[in-house]
């Protein structure tokens, strides 16, 4: 049987899918209308209380949330795949390090920046907003000065911290910004999504 994953084109769901075509792993897609808060409904609500995506229901239909359990999820079961370097091993430790950077330094910043109201009086929304870029740009470059690998994050290869990065770096940072203060991440971008399995994956996330 297979995964199903609920989420939309564009939005973090996209990291999901990307980890299960990378695997070969059999999945399905359950594209929500994001643009008119179906995710906020009570019918997504019953699986994700919290109302955001991605949400994944395993073949024996148990539910899972946040995107980073739903990876180490993945590994564990399917350890073959390779998606994250051994439990116990140096690599693992960076690999695990920077994505839960991305989920607790980077991806936050995202709702900030789209929804600044969600976080400050209607006076207040263009300096909550104008903020949140300073800080989205300013921890892209820390991550930047810490790639150690070419094309990706890790000096041992590809993994899945990669298709975060790849996939973050795709909201909210124009090509030429990213081309000039994130060349280590704009060549990692590229890199993922040029994989066999992935590109297909991409073309359907973030059409040209």
């Amino acid at each position: 049987m297979a995964y199903l994953i609920h989420g939309a084109r564009g939005s973090g769901s996209g990291i999901v899918e990307a980890v299960c075509a990378e695997l070969g792993v059999e999945y399905r897609t359950h594209d929500l209308d994001a643009r008119n808060d179906e995710h906020r409904k009570a019918s997504y609500g019953a699986l994700n209380p919290h109302h955001k995506m991605p949400a994944l229901e395993l073949p024996d239909g148990e539910v899972l949330t946040e995107s980073a359990a739903i990876v180490l999820t993945l590994d564990e079961r399917h350890r073959d795949g390779a998606i994250l370097p051994p439990p116990g091993s140096k690599a693992r430790a960076q690999a695990l390090r920077w994505l839960l950077f991305c989920v607790t330094e980077l991806y936050p910043i995202v709702e900030i920046m789209d929804y600044p109201q969600r976080f400050t009086e209607a006076e207040g929304v263009d300096a909550v907003r104008g903020r949140a870029h300073e800080i989205w740009r300013a921890r892209w470059q820390v991550l930047e000065q810490n790639v150690t690998g070419s094309p990706y994050l890790l000096a041992e290869g590809f993994c899945a911290t990669d298709l975060y990065i790849s996939h973050l770096s795709r909201w909210d940072l124009p090509t030429d910004w990213r081309l000039e203060h994130l060349p280590k991440v704009a060549m990692l971008a590229d890199a993922v999504g040029d994989r066999p399995r992935l590109a297909p994956v991409y073309a359907r996330h973030f059409p040209a």
